[in-house]
């Protein structure tokens, strides 16, 4: 009986870490283009620990997803601001116009969590982010994703499945 529980246990979990929502796209970034990623906001959950330094994860993986990504250029841009504090999207597109930059990701971490191996407990991580237009601020496509998988794998892989579907979604 409590073995078929673990069993069970797993199999949900590997699933779950399967599942994802999908990127909305108003309108494509055009091929060539050099796009911006802001480092996001690290998730700002009390006591969890994992949390600082996740935005940083997390926009160098966005950034080098996009840019390995046929047809795609991606660079990254540190935070104007603290790695907690909110960066609003007129103040990214801004940001990035200044750096001569025609889009820019803006995200933040919503969740990130790591557990020690063969714990039995699942690794999350979740997300939500904008492509902007820089020249007006406009959103382009805009995403929000979380999800969990098994303590074999990481945050960070479970943040670049993300950031593949977002780049090709883009």
């Amino acid at each position: 009986m409590n073995r078929r529980f673990v069993i069970a246990a797993m199999a949900v979990s590997l699933l779950t870490g399967c599942a994802g929502a999908p990127v909305t796209v108003r309108d494509k970034v055009p091929k060539a283009t050099d796009v911006a990623v802001v480092m996001f906001r690290d998730c700002t959950i009390d006591g969890q620990e994992d949390c600082d330094g996740s935005g940083l994860s997390a926009g160098s993986i966005f950034a080098r997803v996009i840019a390995g990504t046929p047809g795609m250029k991606a660079v990254p841009l540190d935070r104007p601001v603290g790695p907690k504090i909110p960066l609003s999207d007129s103040e990214a597109a801004e940001y990035a116009k200044a750096k001569g930059y025609q889009y820019v990701v803006n995200g933040e971490v919503q969740d990130y969590y790591r557990v020690a191996p063969f714990t039995f407990r699942s690794e999350r991580a979740g997300v939500s982010g904008r492509v902007l237009r820089a020249s007006d601020a406009s959103v382009v496509s805009f995403f929000s994703d979380r999800d969990i998988a098994n303590n074999l794998s990481t945050p960070d892989a479970i943040l670049e499945s993300m950031a593949k579907k977002v780049a090709k979604a883009m």
